[in-house]
Formats: structure tokens, sequence, C-alpha cells
């Protein structure tokens, strides 16, 4: 066994990052050297990024405190990887430099994906942090009566449009998707989620495409045009160009495509956490991007490599697949609505949802115990855990179901 430690560089420090990092750290006892490349010194909670583009102050821990002292954290961004040498460039406030590595976890999260249509350019989006500052100052620029359109009916979208009409009522706000708005959940929490977006005052056009964007208006895949001074686009999510650019295998979003113990199916050095991993499920599809998706492949992925880093990276890894299931999702309306959905393992919607104000207060620990999560997992290392998943029925497999 070597005795040496094992150098692991972590790209990316959202909830998977963080989370990977702290565990690795504090389960390694010392065999690990675990360094944390992330844009800022301050942690993102990405479920509040549409609370930043009304406006409202949301916290932005230090991530140095919450890391702790058992992870370097080097502010920049990763420019060049290269896996099969173990070394990447970073170029932050200090210049330019060369972090050498024995193992890389890509937790870079995703964005946005860029709006495919005509116009594309013009459109805003709350998918990081930048793009909901940006957004934060056109909305608060709008002139009253300014018509403001949100595209995409995904839980982004749902959250996005409910925060926009809440905070400014004297803007008529829309919501345009290709589905039927709110078509994830179950039909009555579906019905809900409709009756909600009525009393708040938006316009809900499900079931159309948008073909292109204008300065001030969109036009339909029917050829009917709406009228719209700001657009915001929620219609998926890619993850960053890096992997793609250092050769890593990726799928069409950009995501790292793994195996089920989230190994790079290309180059297995490098581990994919988070959205930016492409990992499939046990029923053979891929995991949902999601919170819920992103603290379990964490914490797996740092057992996985306290494995690796006791055995001194040099013997049969930790292969073992991830196995997760899916509990519920909780989705905010505005300040003092939410539906609180369960599901099935795959992340199906199933049973009686929870409206009110127990759903509320559910979103608000959600949103709030990301960064708690990630302070228990330092203090207490291993202490995530989550359920597991349903094995699927031989010759009868399970459909998973998604939500943009």
């Amino acid at each position: 066994m070597s005795t040496s430690k094992k150098r692991v560089l972590v790209i990316g420090a959202g909830y998977a990052g963080a989370t990977v990092a702290v565990r690795l750290a504090g389960r390694s006892r010392g065999r690990a050297e675990v360094t944390v490349v992330n844009p800022r010194p301050q942690f993102v909670n990405r479920l509040r990024l549409h609370h930043v583009a009304i406006g409202r102050a949301v916290p932005a821990p230090d991530l140095r405190r919450m890391l702790g002292a058992g992870v370097t954290l080097v502010e920049g961004h990763v420019t060049t990887l290269d896996p099969d040498a173990g070394r990447a460039t970073v170029a932050g406030p200090d210049g330019v430099r060369t972090l050498a590595f024995d193992r890389v976890v890509v937790a870079t999260g995703s964005t946005t994906a860029a709006a495919p249509v005509p116009g594309g350019e013009l459109v805003h989006a709350v998918g990081d942090l930048e793009s909901a500052h940006r957004l934060r100052t056109a909305f608060a620029a709008l002139a009253a009566g300014t018509p403001v359109s949100v595209v995409g009916g995904g839980f982004t979208g749902l959250e996005t449009v409910a925060e926009l009409a809440e905070s400014r009522p004297d803007v008529p706000v829309r919501l345009v998707t290709a589905g039927e708005v709110g078509g994830w959940f179950t039909p009555p929490a579906a019905e809900h989620v409709r009756r909600t977006l009525e009393d708040l005052g938006v316009e809900a056009l499900g079931g159309t495409r948008v073909r292109a964007v204008a300065p001030d208006r969109l036009v339909l895949e029917d050829g009917a045009e709406v009228p719209s001074g700001l657009t915001v686009w929620c219609g998926g999510f890619a993850a960053p160009p890096l992997a793609r650019d250092a050769g890593i295998a990726v799928d069409d979003r950009g995501a790292i495509l793994t195996d089920a113990a989230l190994r790079s199916l290309s180059h297995p050095a490098v581990l994919a956490v988070g959205d930016a991993g492409h990992t499939p499920a046990p029923d053979g599809a891929r995991f949902s991007m999601s919170c819920q998706f992103a603290f379990p492949s964490a914490a797996h992925a740092a057992d996985a490599l306290v494995g690796d880093t006791v055995i001194g990276f040099d013997g049969a890894v930790d292969d073992r697949p991830l196995d997760l299931g899916f509990t519920a999702r909780c989705v905010s309306l505005g300040r003092r609505h939410a539906v609180l959905q369960p599901t099935t393992t795959t992340d199906v919607a199933r049973g009686r949802a929870v409206t009110g104000r127990a759903a509320v207060l559910a979103k608000r620990f959600q949103v709030r115990g990301t960064v708690a999560a990630i302070g228990l997992e330092r203090r207490l290392p291993g202490a995530i855990r989550w359920p597991h998943a349903d094995r699927p029925v031989q010759d009868a497999p399970t459909t998973a179901g998604s939500a943009p």
C-alpha cells in the first residue's frame, strides 16, 4: 500500500463538488490531498437563483469556511484539462497556474442551454449566478406594463415565472411551454399549479413552442406573435464545454458519459458528479438532473475514491454502482405557495401532493438544508445517506420520468 498522499482535484464547488470534497477529505484520513477549483470564493445556492433574479437578498457563504481546513480552495476557472497527463490549467485572480492530479472529479454543474431559435441571443436565463444578476438588472429596469415571457414549463420555469409575477404585479407575465402546464405532476397537483399561476396573474400557454425571439415579441410555432419586452429562457440545461474540450466522452448536452460507478467511459481516472455527469440509473435511464442526484452522487464518488486512495490508486477500484431512489419534488410558486409531490424511485409523480403552508415550509427546509448538509458532512464525514432504488423486474423494466 502506498503511503504517499494522492492528489484529487475537484472542479466546481456547488452541491456536488463541495460535498465530494469534504466527505473525501474527512474519510480518507489524510491519504488524499483534496483541492477544489471554483470561479468564486462564495458558495452559490442554485435553488435560489430565481430569488436573485427578482432582487431578494440571498446568503453567499464563504467557501473556505464551508470546506474546512482539510480542503484547499483555488479561486479561478479551469481553462484546459488534460486527463491523460493529470494536469489542469487554472486562470484566477493570481494569474495562471498548473495543478497536477491523480484523480479528477468534474462537478461543474450545468447552465441554461442556449436558446436554439433565431434571436436566441436576446433571451435572459437563471441557470447560473451571472445570468441571474443580468436578469435582475433588466427586470428591475422594466417600465410598468412591459410584457415578460418565460419559456419552459419545467421546475425552473415554474419557479421563475411565479417569482417574477409575484414581485412585479405591474407587468404582465406569460409562461410558454411545449408541454402541458404542470404536466409532470399528478392531475390534482397540476391543477393546483395552474390555478396558482392564474391567481398570480400569469397567462399560461401550454402545448406551443417558440419559433423565434425578437426584442419586443415571440413568434410561436403556428406563426402567431405575442408581445414580450423581456424573455427568460428556461428550456433545458447543458453542461459547460470543459469536458468536451478535454476529449472526454460526453452526451449531446456536454455531460460526461459515465458507468454506474460514476467513472468516465473514456477516461477511468475521471469521475463526474451532479449535472456534469450522465450516469445510468438502475433501470437504464439517466438520473434526473437535480440536487437529489447531486448529493448522493458526490457522496458515492467520495466513498469510491476513499477505497481507491487506501490502495494507492494502483489496484482494482471500487466499482459499486450508485444505487439511488428518488422520493419527492418540492416546487415553490412564489413566497406563499408550493407543491410537495411524492415520486416513485424513478422520479415519476405519484400519490397525493402536499400544498399550502406545509409545502412552503418543506421548500424552505430544502433550500436552507442544502448548505447545512455540506456543513454536517464536513463535521461528520459519511453522514449523508440516501434511499435506494427499486430494482427493475426482469423483462419488465420500469420507465423513468424526468423533468426539465
